[in-house]
Parts: C-alpha cells; sequence; structure tokens
C-alpha cells in the first residue's frame, strides 16, 4: 500500500518518532495516500502504545485507524459509485 517500512518492530521508541516525523511534511495528494499515511501513524503509535503502555499513545493510534477506514470507505464508495476505479 505504501513506502512505508512495513516491520516497525526493530526500531527504538527515538528512532520511530524520528521516522513518523520524517513523514509528516510530506505531500499527499490522492485519497490512497493519505489512507497509508495513516494506516503507518496508526502503526507507529500502536507500537509506542505496545512498549510503553501509553494511553494517549494508543488514543493516537485509535485515531489514526479511524481516519484511515474512513479515507478507504469514501474510496471504496466512490469506486462503487462510478463503477471502477477513481
Amino acid at each position: 500500500m505504501s513506502d512505508y517500512p512495513s516491520d516497525l518492530s526493530a526500531l527504538t521508541g527515538p528512532q520511530l518518532v524520528r521516522v513518523f516525523l520524517a513523514e509528516i511534511g510530506k505531500p499527499r495528494t490522492t485519497p490512497a495516500e493519505k489512507a497509508a499515511f495513516f494506516d503507518f501513524k496508526a502503526r507507529v503509535f500502536g507500537v509506542l502504545a505496545e512498549r510503553g503502555g501509553n494511553p494517549d499513545a494508543a488514543t493516537a493510534a485509535e485515531r489514526a485507524r479511524a481516519d484511515r477506514d474512513r479515507i478507504l470507505s469514501q474510496i471504496a464508495t466512490g469506486e462503487t459509485l462510478s463503477g471502477g476505479d477513481l
């Protein structure tokens, strides 16, 4: 789905934050790119929440998953309405 790292388990907490911050300012113009970013964000914050038991990181992961799911739903709805790919 994206060029984001798929395995975040080898990264330390500070490395995760640096990887995430490096991605924040990049332009995302398509819904698929936006969904991929929110998926990445959810995975980063999910790892941080698991490792540190941080409820704020868990909340950020949940919000990112909700944003990703909302965008994917819009993509699916758009494809259904247009009869094919967007």
